[in-house]
């Protein structure tokens, strides 16, 4: 039986599984798409033939589901060396190949830049890279008609040799400022870690938000639990997304917890607000 959401155009899954694999999960679930992970080994750009392309094409129409290409979140496309940033727009032109041959919309993140102790500045100028980089990849993406979508990653504020590019408020309101076309997927999950839950993200941006993407965690780091499990207040995402109209593609990466309890928790939620 299909899932459904009052709130969701469609319903994703994304369990880390290969191409293939995850499009038959996806039927079998009773959703509408799946998520194809670049980060995955077996399913980076380079492992896709002509005859991957047409088979999957193929098994997509047989199972009525469609893909969400998830591009490589390790892409450092805001790393202040300028070889290393040309080296990763050459890659990201493979998964916008990709994107066009199987006629869907891509995710890219901001990657990451290392430094033990970041300070403001130095992600101010992470940020500024990162979005240049994003000006350059929507003209691509534009060219070969394929949709582009920023999602934002875990906050991870000291303590650790890197530090995550586009992760909060600030940096929805900053790409907007300067890219007013830009659309986004907004993961709650990376949200929560290290920032407390910020609502105004979703509330604010909700208009440009064209994917939410659900897990729950404790707020430290990003585990993945099942929406019943976690610090996320569930209760307010969902009213927010009632009393703004919001309707978009809603991604479960729940991970050991089956996706139709997180439906059922999010349309009983719906219901109670």
């Amino acid at each position: 039986m299909p899932l459904t959401l009052p709130f969701a155009s469609g319903i994703a899954a994304q369990e880390y599984l290969s191409a293939e694999e995850g499009a038959a999960r996806a039927h079998e679930h009773g959703c509408t798409h799946w998520y194809i992970d670049f980060s995955l080994e077996a399913d980076q750009p380079r492992t896709w033939s002509p005859e991957r392309v047409r088979d999957l094409r193929a098994l997509t129409a047989q199972l009525h589901v469609s893909p969400i290409l998830h591009g490589n979140f390790r892409a450092p496309l805001a790393t202040e060396i300028p070889e290393v940033r040309d080296g990763t727009l050459r890659y990201l032109s493979t998964e916008l190949h990709l994107a066009e041959r199987l006629g869907c919309p891509l995710v890219i993140h901001g990657g990451c830049v290392v430094d033990p102790r970041p300070t403001r500045s130095a992600r101010d100028a992470a940020l500024t890279r990162f979005l240049s980089a994003v000006e350059l990849i929507l003209e691509e993406a534009d060219r070969r008609g394929v949709e582009i979508w920023v999602e934002n990653l875990s906050h991870y504020p000291r303590h650790r040799p890197f530090s995550y590019v586009f992760t909060g408020h600030d940096d929805f309101a900053a790409a907007k400022r300067r890219i007013p076309e830009l659309t986004f997927v907004f993961d709650i999950g990376h949200a929560n870690v290290n920032q407390g839950f910020p609502a105004a993200i979703l509330d604010d941006f909700a208009g440009d938000i064209r994917a939410l993407s659900v897990s729950n965690n404790d707020g430290r780091a990003d585990s993945h639990l099942g929406l019943h499990s976690g610090t996320i207040p569930l209760d307010q995402v969902v009213g927010l997304l009632k009393r703004r109209s919001w309707q978009g593609t809603v991604v479960f990466e729940t991970r050991g917890t089956p996706l139709a309890s997180g439906v059922d928790l999010l349309r009983s939620l719906w219901e109670r607000n």
